[in-house]
């Protein structure tokens, strides 16, 4: 896998692309939840292929009543995996409460320091170790100025639950105020990115810059957008086709998403996620794909889908 140096971030090697936990916590079509040493063999078959990024969240839970389950396979999956922890960057989320409900569960987001601290001391007991990163994983923007949520992130810090911090689902105007309040010490951005949705370019830039970690999650596009990339997307499909024919090996859609994605910035890390071996290892086989500079460019010059798979009021 190649490797990438993102001193903000680590300073351990960073693969260029991670993983995603968050479908090994989504209950299936049937209502039942992937079986727990099934979800640990797919994280480690992916850290054997050097995915050896893991991004989950606390709110990552088939319920409300669980919140910390994807961390605690995280977790798990780290202690037992045959490469040590040491080899591997974790990076978790905080600031959006899920509580049970009584029609299903109740979400909101908080910012406040009492709750981030005790969201990410919550996330350091279930994960069993201290992540590489702590990430805001939504911002209240009706709660309090967004340089006091970024102080508390700071306290979340200084309190030792995790070396590093970052910002997700942000604009450029919160990436501006974090790495000023923070004293430029912002490692990681996580927003949404794929050939489905493209806004905030603007943030994509910046980082980039800045020598930010950029996460997009959802990188294909998520739910059936992820399989049916390749028809969604033609030029995708197209440019696939000419890896192809170049290399002599096949190359999908999907993994021609994840090298644009790759292509964009020199500290960009795709996220895909999966639940089978041979998704991790499609996923990870991308990162050897060399687009052109043309390739790149009829890309980004390419049609995107409808909308962000969460509206600008859900920001």
């Amino acid at each position: 896998m190649r490797q990438l140096s993102i001193p903000r971030l680590t300073d351990k090697p960073v693969p260029a692309i991670g993983v995603g936990a968050m479908p090994l916590s989504n209950p299936r079509h049937d209502g039942s939840l992937m079986p727990r040493d099934e979800a640990i063999a797919v994280l480690h078959h992916a850290f054997d292929a050097g995915m050896t990024l893991v991004d989950t969240a606390d709110i990552y839970a088939p319920d409300g009543h669980n919140v910390g389950h994807n961390e605690r396979i995280v977790g798990e999956a780290v202690r037992t995996w045959k490469g040590g922890r040491d080899a591997l960057v974790v990076v978790t989320k905080i600031g959006i409460v899920r509580a049970p409900g009584v029609d299903g569960d109740d979400w909101s987001r908080d910012g406040s320091r009492d709750y981030l601290l005790g969201a990410a001391e919550h996330s350091v007991e279930c994960l069993g170790f201290v992540p590489d990163a702590i990430l805001l994983h939504r911002v209240n923007r009706d709660q309090q100025s967004f340089a006091t949520t970024v102080e508390n992130m700071l306290a979340v810090r200084e309190a030792g639950f995790a070396p590093r911090i970052g910002i997700g689902n942000v604009h450029l105007d919160e990436c501006v105020t974090a790495w000023d309040v923070s004293g430029g010490t912002i490692a990681a951005v996580e927003n949404e990115r794929s050939p489905r949705y493209r806004d905030d370019t603007d943030v994509l830039e910046w980082t980039s810059a800045h020598g930010v970690a950029y996460l997009p999650w959802s990188p294909l596009g998520g739910g059936d957008d992820a399989a049916r990339l390749g028809e969604l997307y033609p030029e995708f499909a197209a440019v696939a086709a000419e890896v192809a024919e170049v290399s002599g090996a096949p190359a999908t859609a999907q993994q021609v998403a994840l090298a644009w994605l790759s292509a964009s910035g020199g500290s960009v890390v795709p996220i895909p996620a999966f639940t089978r071996f041979g998704t991790a290892d499609s996923s990870a086989a991308a990162a050897a794909i060399s687009l052109t500079s043309d390739q790149v460019a009829r890309l980004d010059a390419s049609p995107t889908g409808p909308d962000s798979l969460y509206p600008d009021s859900e920001d």
